[in-house]
Protein backbone atom coordinates (compact mmCIF):
# COMPACT_ATOMS: atom_id res chain seq x y z
CA UNK A 1 0.00 0.00 0.00
CA UNK A 2 2.83 2.68 0.72
CA UNK A 3 4.54 2.15 -2.52
CA UNK A 4 1.01 2.65 -4.27
CA UNK A 5 1.02 5.72 -2.78
CA UNK A 6 4.34 6.80 -2.85
CA UNK A 7 4.15 5.62 -6.77
CA UNK A 8 0.95 8.22 -7.22
CA UNK A 9 2.71 11.06 -5.24
CA UNK A 10 5.44 10.78 -7.46
CA UNK A 11 3.23 10.63 -9.88
CA UNK A 12 1.27 13.83 -9.06
CA UNK A 13 4.51 15.59 -8.37
CA UNK A 14 5.82 14.71 -11.55
CA UNK A 15 2.89 16.38 -13.67
CA UNK A 16 2.59 18.99 -11.52
CA UNK A 17 6.14 19.94 -12.44
CA UNK A 18 5.65 19.52 -16.30
CA UNK A 19 2.58 21.89 -15.80
CA UNK A 20 4.36 24.49 -14.51
CA UNK A 21 7.45 24.59 -17.07
CA UNK A 22 4.59 24.36 -19.77
CA UNK A 23 3.04 27.44 -18.12
CA UNK A 24 6.19 28.94 -17.99
CA UNK A 25 6.87 28.60 -21.24
CA UNK A 26 3.39 29.76 -22.76
CA UNK A 27 3.40 32.80 -20.51
CA UNK A 28 6.71 33.81 -22.22
CA UNK A 29 6.87 33.73 -25.76
CA UNK A 30 10.29 34.45 -27.17
CA UNK A 31 7.76 37.05 -29.99
CA UNK A 32 6.98 39.14 -27.06
CA UNK A 33 10.91 40.40 -26.74
CA UNK A 34 12.32 40.32 -30.27
CA UNK A 35 15.37 41.92 -29.30
CA UNK A 36 19.38 41.04 -28.71
CA UNK A 37 21.89 43.52 -28.36
CA UNK A 38 24.31 45.25 -31.24
CA UNK A 39 28.10 44.02 -30.47
CA UNK A 40 28.85 47.88 -30.61
CA UNK A 41 27.12 51.33 -30.25
CA UNK A 42 29.01 52.72 -32.84
CA UNK A 43 30.76 51.37 -36.03
CA UNK A 44 34.16 50.73 -36.98
CA UNK A 45 34.29 54.14 -38.55
CA UNK A 46 32.33 56.20 -35.80
CA UNK A 47 34.73 55.05 -33.26
CA UNK A 48 37.85 55.83 -35.05
CA UNK A 49 36.27 59.23 -35.38
CA UNK A 50 35.06 59.10 -31.75
CA UNK A 51 38.74 58.40 -30.26
CA UNK A 52 40.26 61.19 -32.34
CA UNK A 53 37.36 63.53 -31.51
CA UNK A 54 38.28 62.98 -27.80
CA UNK A 55 41.71 63.97 -27.79
CA UNK A 56 41.22 67.01 -30.15
CA UNK A 57 38.38 68.49 -27.71
CA UNK A 58 40.81 67.99 -24.81
CA UNK A 59 38.37 68.11 -21.94
CA UNK A 60 36.84 71.17 -22.85
CA UNK A 61 34.11 69.95 -24.43
CA UNK A 62 32.17 66.73 -24.35
CA UNK A 63 31.33 64.60 -27.68
CA UNK A 64 28.72 62.43 -27.41
CA UNK A 65 27.68 59.70 -29.55
CA UNK A 66 24.54 58.79 -31.80
CA UNK A 67 22.35 61.70 -29.53
CA UNK A 68 18.23 61.69 -30.67
CA UNK A 69 17.31 65.23 -32.21
CA UNK A 70 14.28 64.78 -29.52
CA UNK A 71 17.00 65.22 -26.76
CA UNK A 72 18.73 68.40 -28.40
CA UNK A 73 16.00 69.98 -30.45
CA UNK A 74 12.54 70.70 -28.95
CA UNK A 75 9.24 72.17 -30.87
CA UNK A 76 8.03 75.89 -30.37
CA UNK A 77 5.24 76.55 -28.04
CA UNK A 78 2.21 77.82 -29.43
CA UNK A 79 1.81 75.73 -32.23
CA UNK A 80 -1.30 73.70 -32.61
CA UNK A 81 -1.26 70.24 -31.63
CA UNK A 82 -1.54 68.97 -34.59
CA UNK A 83 1.54 71.05 -36.11
CA UNK A 84 3.32 70.07 -32.78
CA UNK A 85 2.71 66.15 -33.38
CA UNK A 86 3.75 66.28 -37.42
CA UNK A 87 7.02 68.74 -35.85
CA UNK A 88 7.69 66.14 -33.09
CA UNK A 89 7.66 62.87 -35.54
CA UNK A 90 9.78 64.60 -37.80
CA UNK A 91 12.67 64.26 -35.73
CA UNK A 92 11.58 61.57 -33.53
CA UNK A 93 13.16 59.08 -34.90
CA UNK A 94 16.55 60.21 -36.18
CA UNK A 95 19.70 61.01 -34.36
CA UNK A 96 23.12 62.71 -34.59
CA UNK A 97 25.99 61.09 -35.02
CA UNK A 98 27.70 63.17 -32.52
CA UNK A 99 27.03 66.01 -30.17
CA UNK A 100 29.44 68.50 -28.70
CA UNK A 101 28.88 70.08 -25.51
CA UNK A 102 30.37 72.14 -22.83
CA UNK A 103 31.95 70.11 -20.37
CA UNK A 104 30.72 71.68 -17.55
CA UNK A 105 27.24 72.43 -18.71
CA UNK A 106 26.26 69.92 -21.45
CA UNK A 107 24.53 72.84 -23.68
CA UNK A 108 24.66 71.63 -26.94
CA UNK A 109 27.65 73.46 -28.80
CA UNK A 110 27.30 72.24 -32.19
CA UNK A 111 26.69 68.59 -33.75
CA UNK A 112 29.18 66.69 -36.53
CA UNK A 113 27.40 64.27 -38.73
CA UNK A 114 30.06 61.64 -40.06
CA UNK A 115 29.28 61.17 -44.15
CA UNK A 116 30.29 58.42 -45.71
CA UNK A 117 28.95 56.28 -48.83
CA UNK A 118 25.38 55.72 -47.41
CA UNK A 119 25.21 59.88 -47.45
CA UNK A 120 25.51 59.77 -51.21
CA UNK A 121 21.79 57.78 -51.43
CA UNK A 122 19.09 60.70 -52.33
CA UNK A 123 17.16 59.76 -49.14
CA UNK A 124 19.93 60.49 -46.98
CA UNK A 125 21.13 63.12 -48.59
CA UNK A 126 17.09 64.10 -48.02
CA UNK A 127 17.70 63.69 -44.13
CA UNK A 128 20.48 65.26 -44.42
CA UNK A 129 18.88 68.53 -45.55
CA UNK A 130 16.24 68.25 -43.05
CA UNK A 131 18.86 67.82 -40.21
CA UNK A 132 20.76 70.52 -41.31
CA UNK A 133 17.97 73.16 -41.44
CA UNK A 134 15.91 72.32 -37.93
CA UNK A 135 19.27 72.37 -36.32
CA UNK A 136 19.89 75.86 -37.52
CA UNK A 137 16.54 76.81 -37.33
CA UNK A 138 17.22 75.59 -33.27
CA UNK A 139 20.78 78.27 -33.58
CA UNK A 140 23.07 74.95 -33.85
CA UNK A 141 25.85 74.59 -35.92
CA UNK A 142 26.36 71.26 -37.88
CA UNK A 143 29.69 70.14 -39.17
CA UNK A 144 29.83 67.61 -41.66
CA UNK A 145 33.49 65.04 -41.84
CA UNK A 146 33.69 63.05 -44.78
CA UNK A 147 34.52 59.63 -43.19
CA UNK A 148 37.70 58.44 -43.91
CA UNK A 149 40.31 55.72 -42.93
CA UNK A 150 42.34 57.72 -40.24
CA UNK A 151 41.87 61.32 -39.15
CA UNK A 152 44.98 63.91 -37.91
CA UNK A 153 43.99 65.31 -34.24
CA UNK A 154 45.24 68.91 -35.66
CA UNK A 155 43.21 68.51 -38.88
CA UNK A 156 39.65 68.00 -36.63
CA UNK A 157 40.75 70.34 -34.06
CA UNK A 158 40.90 72.81 -37.09
CA UNK A 159 37.65 71.36 -38.12
CA UNK A 160 36.48 72.09 -34.41
CA UNK A 161 37.68 75.72 -34.37
CA UNK A 162 34.60 77.47 -36.04
CA UNK A 163 32.19 75.29 -33.25
CA UNK A 164 34.50 76.72 -30.49
CA UNK A 165 34.84 80.51 -31.56
CA UNK A 166 30.90 80.47 -32.22
CA UNK A 167 30.20 79.40 -28.99
CA UNK A 168 32.75 81.45 -27.10
CA UNK A 169 31.20 84.48 -28.89
CA UNK A 170 27.82 83.30 -28.11
CA UNK A 171 28.95 82.95 -24.37
CA UNK A 172 30.31 86.23 -23.96
CA UNK A 173 27.73 87.83 -25.73
CA UNK A 174 24.73 85.98 -23.67
CA UNK A 175 22.69 88.28 -21.44
CA UNK A 176 23.35 87.19 -17.25
CA UNK A 177 21.44 85.15 -16.05
CA UNK A 178 20.80 87.13 -12.14
CA UNK A 179 19.80 83.35 -10.87
CA UNK A 180 22.56 81.79 -12.04
CA UNK A 181 24.74 82.31 -8.62
CA UNK A 182 22.11 80.72 -6.77
CA UNK A 183 22.22 77.65 -8.78
CA UNK A 184 25.29 76.46 -7.78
Amino acid sequence: MNQHLFLLIAVVVGLLLVVAVLSALVGRRPSDYPYEPYDSLLSPAERSFFGVLQQALQGEFTPLAKVRLVDILRVQRGLSAQRRAAAFNRVSSKHADFVICASDTFRVIGVIELDDKSHRGESRQRRDQFLDAALAAAGIPVLHVPAQRSYSIQDVRNRLASLVRRDAAEVANRTPNPYEECQS
